[in-house]
Protein backbone atom coordinates (compact mmCIF):
# COMPACT_ATOMS: atom_id res chain seq x y z
CA UNK A 1 0.00 0.00 0.00
CA UNK A 2 1.20 3.32 -1.12
CA UNK A 3 0.59 6.87 0.89
CA UNK A 4 -2.86 7.51 -0.90
CA UNK A 5 -3.97 3.90 -0.64
CA UNK A 6 -3.76 4.86 3.05
CA UNK A 7 -5.44 8.66 2.63
CA UNK A 8 -8.13 6.59 0.81
CA UNK A 9 -8.26 4.53 4.29
CA UNK A 10 -8.02 7.53 6.84
CA UNK A 11 -10.67 9.41 4.56
CA UNK A 12 -13.33 6.30 5.41
CA UNK A 13 -12.41 6.48 8.80
CA UNK A 14 -13.39 10.44 9.14
CA UNK A 15 -15.99 9.82 6.62
CA UNK A 16 -17.61 7.18 9.34
CA UNK A 17 -16.58 9.11 12.49
CA UNK A 18 -17.83 12.64 11.11
CA UNK A 19 -21.27 10.87 9.89
CA UNK A 20 -21.77 9.24 13.12
CA UNK A 21 -21.59 12.19 15.34
CA UNK A 22 -23.58 13.80 13.02
CA UNK A 23 -26.68 11.68 13.50
CA UNK A 24 -25.65 10.93 17.13
CA UNK A 25 -26.11 14.87 17.45
CA UNK A 26 -29.02 15.41 15.50
CA UNK A 27 -30.54 12.66 17.45
CA UNK A 28 -29.94 15.18 20.84
CA UNK A 29 -31.18 18.15 18.95
CA UNK A 30 -27.63 19.84 18.96
CA UNK A 31 -28.40 21.02 15.27
CA UNK A 32 -25.87 23.85 15.73
CA UNK A 33 -23.01 21.28 16.40
CA UNK A 34 -24.33 19.07 13.33
CA UNK A 35 -23.07 21.80 10.75
CA UNK A 36 -19.49 21.62 12.37
CA UNK A 37 -19.44 18.46 10.14
CA UNK A 38 -20.10 19.96 6.66
CA UNK A 39 -16.94 21.71 6.61
CA UNK A 40 -14.76 18.19 7.59
CA UNK A 41 -17.01 16.72 4.40
CA UNK A 42 -15.72 19.75 1.83
CA UNK A 43 -12.19 19.21 2.79
CA UNK A 44 -12.46 15.69 2.91
CA UNK A 45 -12.84 15.91 -1.21
CA UNK A 46 -9.15 17.36 -1.49
CA UNK A 47 -7.66 14.14 -0.47
CA UNK A 48 -10.29 11.99 -2.38
CA UNK A 49 -9.61 13.89 -5.21
CA UNK A 50 -5.48 13.40 -4.73
CA UNK A 51 -6.58 10.08 -4.69
CA UNK A 52 -8.81 9.87 -7.75
CA UNK A 53 -5.65 11.58 -9.81
CA UNK A 54 -3.26 9.20 -8.33
CA UNK A 55 -5.51 6.00 -9.31
CA UNK A 56 -6.42 7.65 -12.76
CA UNK A 57 -2.51 8.17 -13.71
CA UNK A 58 -0.89 5.04 -12.11
CA UNK A 59 -3.91 3.41 -13.98
CA UNK A 60 -5.18 1.59 -10.68
CA UNK A 61 -8.06 -1.13 -10.69
CA UNK A 62 -11.09 0.59 -12.24
CA UNK A 63 -13.28 -0.56 -9.06
CA UNK A 64 -10.88 1.98 -6.71
CA UNK A 65 -11.70 4.41 -9.93
CA UNK A 66 -15.25 4.14 -9.48
CA UNK A 67 -15.13 4.17 -5.46
CA UNK A 68 -13.84 7.52 -5.81
CA UNK A 69 -16.04 9.05 -8.20
CA UNK A 70 -18.94 7.81 -6.21
CA UNK A 71 -17.24 9.37 -3.01
CA UNK A 72 -16.80 13.10 -5.00
CA UNK A 73 -19.74 12.31 -6.22
CA UNK A 74 -21.67 12.42 -2.61
CA UNK A 75 -19.43 14.63 -1.09
CA UNK A 76 -19.89 17.38 -3.59
CA UNK A 77 -23.71 16.82 -3.74
CA UNK A 78 -23.67 16.84 0.27
CA UNK A 79 -21.79 20.35 -0.19
CA UNK A 80 -23.85 22.01 -2.71
CA UNK A 81 -26.89 20.91 -1.75
CA UNK A 82 -26.47 21.60 2.44
CA UNK A 83 -23.67 24.36 1.95
CA UNK A 84 -23.49 26.21 -0.90
CA UNK A 85 -27.70 26.29 -2.37
CA UNK A 86 -28.94 25.82 1.42
CA UNK A 87 -31.90 23.71 -0.29
CA UNK A 88 -33.97 21.63 1.90
CA UNK A 89 -33.78 18.50 -0.18
CA UNK A 90 -34.52 16.04 2.92
CA UNK A 91 -38.05 17.31 3.44
CA UNK A 92 -39.30 15.83 0.37
CA UNK A 93 -38.87 11.97 -0.56
CA UNK A 94 -38.25 13.03 -4.42
CA UNK A 95 -35.39 14.42 -3.46
CA UNK A 96 -33.87 12.63 -0.25
CA UNK A 97 -34.64 9.07 -1.99
CA UNK A 98 -31.73 10.17 -4.42
CA UNK A 99 -29.22 11.82 -2.00
CA UNK A 100 -29.92 8.57 0.46
CA UNK A 101 -28.30 6.23 -2.66
CA UNK A 102 -25.64 8.63 -3.55
CA UNK A 103 -25.03 8.63 0.40
CA UNK A 104 -24.93 4.96 0.46
CA UNK A 105 -22.76 4.99 -2.65
CA UNK A 106 -20.16 6.51 -0.99
CA UNK A 107 -20.26 4.86 2.28
CA UNK A 108 -20.16 1.29 0.41
CA UNK A 109 -17.37 2.57 -1.90
CA UNK A 110 -15.09 3.38 1.83
CA UNK A 111 -16.21 -0.30 3.22
CA UNK A 112 -15.46 -1.77 0.22
CA UNK A 113 -12.44 0.04 -1.12
CA UNK A 114 -10.71 -0.92 2.30
CA UNK A 115 -11.38 -4.44 2.07
CA UNK A 116 -9.83 -4.63 -0.72
CA UNK A 117 -6.84 -2.46 0.02
CA UNK A 118 -6.08 -4.47 3.25
CA UNK A 119 -8.72 -7.03 4.74
CA UNK A 120 -7.60 -6.26 8.67
CA UNK A 121 -7.63 -2.61 7.89
CA UNK A 122 -11.29 -3.12 6.57
CA UNK A 123 -12.70 -5.20 9.12
CA UNK A 124 -11.96 -2.09 11.08
CA UNK A 125 -14.08 0.06 8.68
CA UNK A 126 -16.22 -2.45 9.00
CA UNK A 127 -16.82 -1.71 12.31
CA UNK A 128 -17.41 2.01 11.55
CA UNK A 129 -19.65 1.19 8.62
CA UNK A 130 -21.93 -1.11 10.81
CA UNK A 131 -21.97 1.61 14.11
CA UNK A 132 -23.48 4.08 11.86
CA UNK A 133 -26.24 1.92 10.15
CA UNK A 134 -26.98 1.24 14.12
CA UNK A 135 -26.44 4.77 14.92
CA UNK A 136 -29.18 5.54 11.63
CA UNK A 137 -31.79 3.09 13.39
CA UNK A 138 -31.58 4.54 16.62
CA UNK A 139 -31.81 8.31 15.01
CA UNK A 140 -34.83 7.04 13.09
CA UNK A 141 -36.44 4.95 15.59
CA UNK A 142 -36.15 7.86 18.05
CA UNK A 143 -37.34 10.52 15.33
CA UNK A 144 -40.57 8.37 14.83
CA UNK A 145 -41.29 8.37 18.61
CA UNK A 146 -40.92 12.09 18.79
CA UNK A 147 -43.27 12.56 15.73
CA UNK A 148 -45.78 10.25 17.12
CA UNK A 149 -46.19 12.61 20.29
Amino acid sequence: MDVFDWTFIVSGFIFFVSMISAILLMAKNKMKTVKMFGPILVVLMLPIVAVLINYIVFGKDLRFIIYTILILIYLMAETLLDMVFKIDFRSKTSTHVPYIIVEWGAAFSFLFGTITLDTTIGWIIAFFFWTFIVILIYYIIKRRKNDQK
